[in-house]
């Protein structure tokens, strides 16, 4: 395994610092061909060659190892592949030229084995430590081989070129040794740099995807008061024109002993709510200041909150609170209104006199009234997860007819059905019942007497979109009604809740249903419908 692909590392940068490395080697290689080749050149002001050798095979193994070192340059330039292979034979060809140099110069006394000792080190970069050590075997056989053939050559009767063939053999060895080791140790220094780099990157997408989902605005300022980072939070509250100038100021001048603040402060900010008109608004801020007071130097980060948001917050807590305690009262009222009622009934028995039988029947009606609210309340309090089901469409509209004209008292021809798919209603059945059966209801008190004067239809809308509408021909919504008229307790009516719409909305959020009223115009039939979408978002 090489060094530069130690497990843990990327692959492909290690891949890529492989073959960087082997182009440098190539570039050394041809870089002391031409070396050698100018050094030759030069004639008696260098002398390479001693007595023992033999300058016309120097030159001409020079000039066959400048055109290797071409050879290898060109192709790791353009043919990337086979890495092990390149590196196999541009050693093997680094060895044998280099002896083959050695030898032509006079062998390991002429000082140019040395440089096989700098070849095996290049190896030991790029190779384990197995190879390396190979690499180094087979320089220092081939060098003792050298000294040996002269040796032989000589009669035997000089040896002087085996102690010099030993110490390069000897420095072969300790190169591969020393460079693998450091190249292992640098190639698993840099693959744990890699990864605490690619650790540090993450976790700085992963605060800044934090950050810019933040519901508070941040503002990083640096210590000349520009500004490094502001997320969408901040540029929403600040507007198309940030008063960037005041927040410089603030920062400045911030509050406390030594510019600490022991808690936020708030501040109004001008800020241009449209910039193609200039317009510009006050809105109110609540400011906290974070910085690394210890070193001045750092940035600061301003955290921004607008101050209508956070009473909106607070109101809907208080909201809910009420509607807890609401629901408590509505659900303590229930039992005196039972007894209220049934003592009524029974003193409406005994009356005999007119004013009598009107006082008992306001009292009655008073008490269907308090019981409708009652019964709305604590059907919003005690609202359950729903239980989607396919209800089928006809029967279960014809049911609901029946149900509500019976409770009403109203004529069922009054109201028309219109069915034009046969797919089933996907929803809770008990929320659809309480839905349309408040829709229905609200249709028949506001529509006329005449037969189809409501209208239940059941089919593809908008966008081949299955849709349910309640139609009625009475007067219709107002357009500055439209807004209210699915808050909670209102109405126009004085004998109304307000609380009936309310409660549609709230069963058709829980069921993932979209709601919507909207006008007819053209002087049709009908004025305007509510629809329901189910299983919109």
């Amino acid at each position: 395994m090489s060094p530069a692909t130690t497990p843990g590392a990327e692959p492909v940068p290690a891949e890529q610092a492989n073959w960087r490395s082997l182009r440098l080697l190539a570039i050394c290689r041809f870089g002391l061909a031409v070396l050698l080749i100018v050094l030759i050149a030069l004639g008696g002001h260098v002398e390479l060659v001693d007595a023992s050798g033999s300058r016309k095979a120097f030159v001409g193994t020079a000039i066959v190892y400048l055109g290797v070192a071409i050879g290898w340059l060109g192709l790791i330039r353009y043919r990337k592949k086979g890495f092990e292979l390149q590196l196999l034979l541009q050693t093997a060809s680094d060895l044998i030229l280099l002896t083959l140099l050695m030898h032509a110069a006079g062998g390991a006394r002429s000082g140019v084995g040395l440089i096989l000792v700098a070849a095996v080190g290049g190896v030991a970069v790029l190779s384990s430590a197995l190879r390396a050590a190979f690499a180094a075997a087979i320089a220092s056989i081939l060098v003792l081989g050298d000294a040996v053939l002269h040796a032989s050559g000589s009669g035997w009767q000089d040896m002087g070129q085996l102690p010099p063939a030993a110490l390069v053999g000897g420095a072969c060895f300790a190169m591969a040794f020393l460079v693998n080791r450091l190249a292992t140790r640098l190639a698993t220094q840099e693959a744990l740099a890699s990864r605490r780099g690619a650790d540090l990157h993450a976790q700085l997408e992963i605060n800044r995807l934090v950050i810019s989902e933040l519901e508070q605005g941040v503002v990083v300022f640096d210590t000349q008061g520009r500004v490094r980072v502001m997320n969408r939070s901040a540029q929403a509250l600040l507007g198309a024109s940030a008063p960037l100038p005041q927040l410089v100021a603030l920062l400045e001048n911030w509050p406390g002993p030594d510019g600490v603040a022991d808690s936020a402060i708030e501040t109004s900010l001008t800020c241009i709510d449209d910039a193609r008109t200039g317009e510009t608004v006050q809105r109110r801020v609540r400011v906290r200041l974070l910085r690394p007071w210890s070193d001045a130097r750092r940035d600061s980060i301003l955290i921004l909150e607008d101050l209508r948001t956070i009473e909106e917050r607070a109101q809907q807590l208080k909201l809910a609170s009420m509607g807890r305690l609401s629901a408590s009262i509505a659900h303590e009222i229930r039992n005196p209104l039972a007894a209220i009622r049934h003592a009524n009934g029974l003193l409406c028995e005994r009356q005999l006199d007119p004013l009598g039988q009107r006082l008992s029947r306001i009292v009655e009606d008073s008490s269907v009234r308090i019981d409708r609210i009652v019964e709305n309340v604590l059907s919003i309090a005690r609202r359950e997860p729903p239980t989607l089901e396919r209800i089928e469409a006809a029967g279960f509209l014809q049911t609901l007819v029946a149900e509500v004209t019976a409770a009403e008292g109203a004529d069922a021809a009054r109201i028309e059905l219109a069915l034009r798919s046969d797919e089933p209603i996907v929803f809770d059945p008990r929320h659809l019942r309480q839905v349309m059966s408040n829709l229905v209801s609200n249709a028949l008190r506001y529509g006329s007497d005449r037969p189809g004067a409501l209208r239940l239809e059941w089919g593809e809308g908008r966008g081949a979109r299955l849709e349910l509408k309640v139609y009625d021909d009475g007067p219709g919504l107002p357009p500055e009604m439209m807004e209210h008229v699915f808050e909670p307790f209102f109405t126009t009516e004085s004998r109304g809740t307000g609380l009936g719409l309310y409660l549609v909305r709230e069963f058709c959020n829980a069921n993932g249903a979209g709601l919507r009223y909207e006008q007819i115009a053209g002087g049709g039939r009908y004025s305007g419908a509510f629809v329901i979408l189910p299983g919109a978002r």
